[in-house]
């Protein structure tokens, strides 16, 4: 290597780390693999991060493979999936809103229609959950989707950006979606 060596074919240019460019490539890894392989990937962040349990149960990895495809598209790193994903595994009384979630009092209404509109709903699946919330929301409160859907998605998930909203739902089921809608109508009312 010393007599290879040739100080005139050194780069003077500095080396530069690009964490952004690094982040990317990753994402691009993980849009690479099929959901089951990321469904299994995500579970030991998950798992150490207290959202699962240690084995994790057949009704989480059930819940975790349904929600894989809501966020393979949308995950940067494997251990977002915490933030992603981690309302869909807590009860419903741990939800807590955060304060950039834009939940205020003049929520009230849009959290009202979104209980009535759901609360007897059938089939409970993401289409008949879109539809019935779009009705309400939007046609019947007269609001565009952004004012309409927030606070429902704050009070589902507690988070301003999450999976998609009637996905989750779904997920969640028609008891868990309502209670956590009560919850943050009581918190803002």
């Amino acid at each position: 290597m010393v007599q290879a060596f040739d100080i005139r074919r050194v780069n003077a240019n500095p080396a530069r780390f690009d964490p952004k460019k690094c982040l990317a490539i990753n994402a691009e890894h993980i849009r690479l693999l099929n959901e089951a392989e990321l469904t299994t990937r995500m579970t030991p962040y998950l798992t150490d991060a207290g959202v699962l349990s240690d084995p994790p149960t057949p009704e989480q990895m059930d819940i975790l493979a349904r929600a894989t495809p809501l966020v393979h598209e949308r995950m940067n790193t494997l251990s977002e999936s915490v933030a992603l994903l981690g309302f869909l595994f807590a009860a419903d009384e741990d939800i807590s809103i955060a304060a950039d979630a834009g939940l205020k009092a003049d929520a009230v209404p849009v959290l009202d229609a979104a209980a009535a509109a759901i609360s007897d709903l059938e089939p409970f699946s993401h289409d008949s959950i879109e539809a019935a919330l779009r009705a309400a929301l939007v046609e019947g409160l007269g609001l565009k989707p952004r004012h309409a859907f927030g606070p429902v998605r704050a009070a589902i998930t507690g988070k301003r950006i999450s999976p998609p909203l009637f996905e989750s739902m779904e997920l969640l089921g028609r008891e868990s979606s309502l209670n956590r809608i009560a919850r943050a109508r009581a918190t803002v009312a």
